[in-house]
């Protein structure tokens, strides 16, 4: 899995998989919850241009994966190209 997706495609990201941001009371965080499932994430506020950490990249995986928000694949073609593709 490279390494090329940005701060800013992650947050989209969830954004498209029905995340909605919340206010943290850390400010170096930035919290997402899932209204159905009530999955709770929580990612780095770092910039938006900057290439995401791996941490945060391997943690969003994983979680996704867990609550079935995402295959495996179709995270690693996230990564991979910065964009979800349709299905």
């Amino acid at each position: 899995m490279s390494q090329t997706v940005t701060n800013q495609q992650l947050r989209q990201l969830l954004s498209d998989l029905g995340f909605e941001k919340h206010d943290s009371v850390e400010t170096k965080c930035l919290v997402f919850e899932h209204p159905e499932s009530r999955a709770r994430l929580l990612l780095s506020a770092n910039r938006d241009d900057q290439a995401a950490r791996s941490a945060d990249v391997l943690s969003l995986r994983t979680h996704l994966l867990y609550r079935g928000h995402l295959t495996e694949e179709a995270f690693d073609n996230f990564v991979e190209h910065g964009q979800l593709h349709a299905s």
